[in-house]
């Protein structure tokens, strides 16, 4: 069921924050991702595992902001309806809210890629040039002239991103990210 509203909560509001931002509104999506953190956090993870989730979120959150802004200074990405109100050479807010409510389905919708890192490479490379197509279509976001360019990068980032992302997330039950796990069974 967790993983059921965790999936519902982050695609629900994606869809908002895409409209909102094809509208120039870019900083809804910050609001809102707050706010589904905030749920996240207080309903689908207990007590004692709140703030590892809480940096993995923020750490995700930043780590999107950092490769997305590397593909919009290498003119692979634009977002032409949020220019007016951040015209800055970094990304707009609310892509980084994206990331970091994305953040959230990694605990429960997506854990049952935990171990099958090809099969998260898979879903990753397919799954996040899709929102980035559906974000084009809505008017959010636009690619460069070279749309196999921009969209043969997203497919490498999502597949490298993916995998690595259910590795280090926080376990249910507060067990150890995969690298820790392993070095504590070999010491």
């Amino acid at each position: 069921m967790k993983s059921l509203a965790s999936f519902v909560l982050f695609n629900g509001v994606w869809i908002v924050v895409v409209a909102a931002a094809a509208r120039g509104d870019v900083w809804l999506g910050v609001w809102l991702y707050a706010a589904v953190i905030a749920v996240h956090l207080a309903l689908l993870v207990p007590r004692g595992e709140r703030r590892g989730e809480f940096v993995f979120v923020l750490g995700v959150g930043a780590l999107g902001f950092v490769l997305d802004t590397a593909l919009h200074a290498i003119g692979a990405t634009n977002y032409p309806a949020s220019t007016a109100a951040w015209p800055y050479v970094v990304v707009p807010p609310w892509i980084t809210s994206l990331w970091a409510g994305f953040a959230t389905m990694v605990r429960h919708s997506l854990a049952w890629l935990r171990g099958r890192p090809v099969l998260a490479a898979l879903l990753g490379g397919v799954g996040g040039p899709l929102s980035y197509f559906g974000g084009s279509r809505m008017g959010a976001v636009a690619h460069a002239d070279n749309e196999l360019l921009t969209y043969g990068l997203l497919v490498l980032e999502y597949a490298l991103v993916t995998p690595l992302l259910v590795a280090l997330a926080p376990r249910k039950g507060g067990a150890p990210a995969a690298s820790e796990a392993r070095e504590a069974r070999d010491s």
